[in-house]
């Protein structure tokens, strides 16, 4: 099914629609999509549904979509981004004709009236359209995991290392497969998908992979989510409950977020636990002779916050290694100093932290372009000129 650009200018008419609308249409498709395929449980966030994430960044990237449905090269990014994490949680092609029936379905029953047969078949078009292009993508990244199709899904991994690395509490878990598979290899930057069973549902995170790929095991870093509501579903099970010997599943290395190799200069800013990708990063840059080009910024309440410091400072030069305790006005003032028109930005961390620093790169005239962000929660979570919440 191919768009016209009659049904573009009808999409593109909905924009204020969905400005102002997009998460009360998105809350009505997780309704009826749930209702309709409890299955479907097993592939979401069920802590971005409790707190209204998903939803909010579902009606974000409906706007984002229909502000661009003339111009999809402006979607590619994340379009590839979506595809890496879908792999990742082993979406099929079958799904897609699921969502995208509750989904019309879902502005149908909002616009009421106003639904148009005109409009819904405009809707159907642009939804297929990016459906097809993400398809396409997710093809092209099974097949590159080989003809084994064990190794296109979630495999059981045991858990040979567990150790708590920092406050917080952070822990390490270093896993290795079962069956003794192939461990693919990834680029610093990348994710792998864990996944666990609790209350009769599957419920799956993203890790960044933490350490350069030793062709034996995959490591990541856990924060326990303790002290927040509701609490971290996956975080407190692994971390109370998972230990050496263990089996949990994960499915293999997936993801988008990369250094960019001519840059002159790297800036990395985390915030807490946005340490973990970012110091594999940093590891790839030291191993290639160009610790001089980097800074490293992590944001934590205290020293003892501070996953990898040890390795951190074996790293990065002294003087271009900040631990920062004293709050954002100290972030902003440091970020003024260590930046430059040469340097690329790595951000990690919540959605909040992001926000702040893009704020304050912006105030240094600081061309986003150069921005690079791996975020905690679903895509879509930052994007500015949003639908409303």
């Amino acid at each position: 099914m191919s768009i016209t650009v009659e049904q573009k200018q009808i999409v593109k008419a909905t924009v204020s629609i969905l400005k102002e609308n997009g998460k009360e249409i998105t809350s009505i498709f997780y309704k009826d999509l749930f209702n309709a395929h409890p299955e479907l449980l097993n592939f979401f966030n069920q802590t971005d549904q409790t707190l209204g994430t998903q939803s909010f960044a579902l009606a974000n990237a409906l706007y984002f979509i229909a502000d661009n449905i003339d111009r999809l090269e402006v979607l590619m990014p994340d379009i590839n981004t979506v595809a890496h994490k879908h792999r990742a949680l082993t979406i099929q092609p079958e799904h897609y004709s699921i969502v995208g029936k509750c989904l019309i379905q879902a502005i149908s029953k909002f616009l009421g009236d106003k639904a148009t047969t005109s409009t819904l078949d405009a809707w159907s078009a642009a939804y297929y359209a990016i459906a097809n292009i993400l398809i396409d993508i997710e093809k092209n990244l099974y097949d590159q995991l080989g003809k084994n199709e064990n190794d296109k899904g979630f495999i059981p991994f045991m858990i040979v290392k567990k150790e708590k690395i920092a406050n917080g509490p952070i822990y390490s878990f270093e896993i290795k497969r079962n069956d003794g598979g192939k461990m693919l290899d990834y680029h610093p930057g990348q994710y792998i998908t864990l996944r666990l069973k609790k209350n009769g549902l599957y419920h799956n995170r993203h890790y960044g992979l933490v350490g350069l790929f030793n062709g034996k095991t995959y490591c990541v870093g856990i924060k326990q989510l303790i002290n927040c509501e509701p609490k971290g579903i996956f975080s407190n099970e692994i971390i109370e409950n998972y230990h050496v010997g263990d089996t949990i599943l994960a499915s293999l290395p997936a993801g988008t977020f990369s250094i960019i190799d001519d840059a002159k200069r790297h800036l990395f800013i985390a915030g807490g636990i946005g340490i973990t990708v970012l110091s594999t990063m940093i590891e790839e840059l030291y191993k290639q002779g160009k610790s001089h080009t980097v800074t490293l910024i992590h944001c934590v309440p205290g020293k003892d916050h501070a996953a990898y410091f040890v390795r951190m400072r074996m790293r990065v030069p002294e003087k271009q290694y900040h631990l920062l305790y004293q709050g954002r006005h100290m972030l902003k003032e440091l970020i003024k100093k260590v930046v430059s028109k040469e340097t690329h930005v790595y951000l990690c961390g919540t959605v909040s932290f992001m926000n702040t620093v893009e704020k304050h790169l912006e105030a240094c005239n600081f061309p986003l372009l150069n921005v690079h962000i791996n975020v905690f929660q679903p895509l879509f979570s930052t994007v500015k000129n949003e639908a409303k919440n």
